[in-house]
Protein backbone atom coordinates (compact mmCIF):
# COMPACT_ATOMS: atom_id res chain seq x y z
CA UNK A 1 0.00 0.00 0.00
CA UNK A 2 3.50 2.36 0.45
CA UNK A 3 5.10 3.64 -2.17
CA UNK A 4 8.89 4.27 -1.36
CA UNK A 5 9.26 5.97 2.29
CA UNK A 6 11.90 7.63 3.79
CA UNK A 7 11.95 4.79 6.32
CA UNK A 8 13.36 2.62 3.66
CA UNK A 9 16.73 4.31 5.02
CA UNK A 10 18.55 2.69 7.79
CA UNK A 11 20.18 6.33 7.62
CA UNK A 12 17.22 8.03 8.41
CA UNK A 13 15.69 5.78 10.92
CA UNK A 14 19.10 6.59 12.70
CA UNK A 15 18.48 9.95 12.25
CA UNK A 16 14.80 9.87 13.46
CA UNK A 17 16.63 8.25 16.50
CA UNK A 18 18.84 11.37 16.81
CA UNK A 19 15.82 13.47 16.37
CA UNK A 20 13.57 12.30 18.70
CA UNK A 21 16.20 11.67 21.38
CA UNK A 22 16.85 15.40 21.14
CA UNK A 23 13.51 16.43 21.46
CA UNK A 24 12.68 13.87 24.58
CA UNK A 25 15.20 14.59 26.41
CA UNK A 26 16.33 17.97 26.36
CA UNK A 27 12.87 19.55 25.34
CA UNK A 28 11.30 17.58 28.01
CA UNK A 29 13.45 19.17 30.45
CA UNK A 30 11.80 22.56 29.69
CA UNK A 31 8.43 21.32 29.92
CA UNK A 32 8.12 21.15 25.82
CA UNK A 33 5.94 18.19 25.21
CA UNK A 34 7.29 17.27 21.55
CA UNK A 35 7.08 13.41 21.14
CA UNK A 36 7.18 12.44 17.72
CA UNK A 37 5.24 9.10 18.45
CA UNK A 38 3.15 8.95 15.51
CA UNK A 39 6.23 9.37 12.82
CA UNK A 40 8.36 6.55 15.01
CA UNK A 41 4.87 4.48 14.66
CA UNK A 42 4.58 5.01 10.73
CA UNK A 43 8.31 4.22 11.12
CA UNK A 44 7.28 0.88 13.36
CA UNK A 45 4.37 0.10 10.90
CA UNK A 46 7.48 0.40 7.72
CA UNK A 47 9.78 -1.59 9.51
CA UNK A 48 7.80 -4.51 10.01
CA UNK A 49 6.20 -4.68 6.90
CA UNK A 50 9.76 -4.63 5.12
CA UNK A 51 10.59 -6.78 7.27
CA UNK A 52 14.00 -4.34 8.22
CA UNK A 53 14.84 -6.14 11.58
CA UNK A 54 17.45 -3.66 12.34
CA UNK A 55 15.33 -0.70 11.68
CA UNK A 56 12.96 -1.94 14.07
CA UNK A 57 15.31 -2.23 16.69
CA UNK A 58 16.31 0.80 16.44
CA UNK A 59 12.22 2.16 15.99
CA UNK A 60 11.93 0.13 19.20
CA UNK A 61 14.47 2.25 20.73
CA UNK A 62 13.18 5.47 19.95
CA UNK A 63 9.81 3.98 21.72
CA UNK A 64 12.15 3.58 24.96
CA UNK A 65 13.72 7.01 24.94
CA UNK A 66 9.62 8.33 24.74
CA UNK A 67 8.24 6.15 27.52
CA UNK A 68 11.42 6.92 29.87
CA UNK A 69 10.88 10.57 29.15
CA UNK A 70 7.22 10.73 29.81
CA UNK A 71 6.94 8.41 32.43
CA UNK A 72 5.07 5.49 30.46
CA UNK A 73 5.61 1.86 31.47
CA UNK A 74 8.02 0.68 29.07
CA UNK A 75 7.47 -1.38 26.09
CA UNK A 76 3.87 0.32 26.69
CA UNK A 77 4.00 1.63 23.00
CA UNK A 78 5.85 -0.83 21.42
CA UNK A 79 2.93 -3.16 22.34
CA UNK A 80 0.65 -0.18 21.35
CA UNK A 81 1.76 -0.55 17.79
CA UNK A 82 1.84 -4.35 17.84
CA UNK A 83 -1.83 -4.24 18.51
CA UNK A 84 -2.65 -1.35 16.33
CA UNK A 85 -0.95 -3.22 13.18
CA UNK A 86 -1.97 -6.65 13.93
CA UNK A 87 -5.46 -6.66 14.80
CA UNK A 88 -6.61 -2.61 13.64
CA UNK A 89 -4.57 -1.97 10.49
CA UNK A 90 -6.19 -4.26 8.05
CA UNK A 91 -9.61 -2.95 8.82
CA UNK A 92 -8.71 0.43 8.05
CA UNK A 93 -6.87 -0.73 4.67
CA UNK A 94 -9.57 -2.37 3.61
CA UNK A 95 -12.10 0.95 4.64
CA UNK A 96 -9.83 3.58 3.07
CA UNK A 97 -8.24 3.36 -0.27
CA UNK A 98 -6.53 6.46 -0.15
CA UNK A 99 -2.61 6.23 1.46
CA UNK A 100 -2.90 9.78 2.93
CA UNK A 101 -6.35 9.23 4.66
CA UNK A 102 -5.19 5.99 5.84
CA UNK A 103 -2.08 7.28 7.42
CA UNK A 104 -3.86 10.07 9.73
CA UNK A 105 -6.20 7.66 10.47
CA UNK A 106 -4.01 5.13 11.81
CA UNK A 107 -1.54 7.40 13.34
CA UNK A 108 -5.00 9.33 15.51
CA UNK A 109 -5.93 5.79 16.56
CA UNK A 110 -2.31 5.33 17.68
CA UNK A 111 -2.49 8.98 19.79
CA UNK A 112 -6.10 7.10 21.06
CA UNK A 113 -4.31 4.29 22.22
CA UNK A 114 -1.51 6.67 23.76
CA UNK A 115 -4.54 8.74 25.76
CA UNK A 116 -5.94 5.51 26.71
CA UNK A 117 -2.21 4.27 28.18
CA UNK A 118 -1.96 7.75 29.81
CA UNK A 119 -5.52 7.46 31.81
CA UNK A 120 -4.20 4.01 32.93
CA UNK A 121 -0.79 5.19 34.23
CA UNK A 122 -1.50 8.72 35.36
CA UNK A 123 -3.85 11.64 35.67
CA UNK A 124 -5.43 13.14 32.30
CA UNK A 125 -6.45 16.79 31.84
CA UNK A 126 -6.98 19.52 29.41
CA UNK A 127 -3.37 20.41 29.17
CA UNK A 128 -2.47 17.06 28.32
CA UNK A 129 -5.54 16.65 25.75
CA UNK A 130 -3.83 20.09 23.95
CA UNK A 131 -0.45 18.09 24.16
CA UNK A 132 -1.91 15.31 22.30
CA UNK A 133 -3.57 17.26 20.09
CA UNK A 134 -0.40 19.97 18.73
CA UNK A 135 1.78 16.58 18.67
CA UNK A 136 -0.94 14.98 16.30
CA UNK A 137 -1.15 17.84 14.36
CA UNK A 138 2.76 18.00 14.21
CA UNK A 139 2.84 14.63 13.55
CA UNK A 140 0.38 14.87 10.33
CA UNK A 141 2.36 17.59 9.05
CA UNK A 142 5.28 15.70 9.02
CA UNK A 143 3.89 12.80 7.58
CA UNK A 144 1.95 14.60 5.11
CA UNK A 145 5.67 16.02 4.07
CA UNK A 146 7.08 12.54 4.39
CA UNK A 147 4.26 10.81 1.98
Amino acid sequence: MYRNSLFDNPLAVFLLFLLVGFTNIILSVHFISVLLAGITFVAFIRCVEKKYNYSLILVIFIFFIIESSQGLKLLSLSLLSLFIYIFIIPKVQTLLSSITLYMFSIVFIFYLGVIFLYMSFSEVNIVFLTKILFNYIFDIFVIGILI
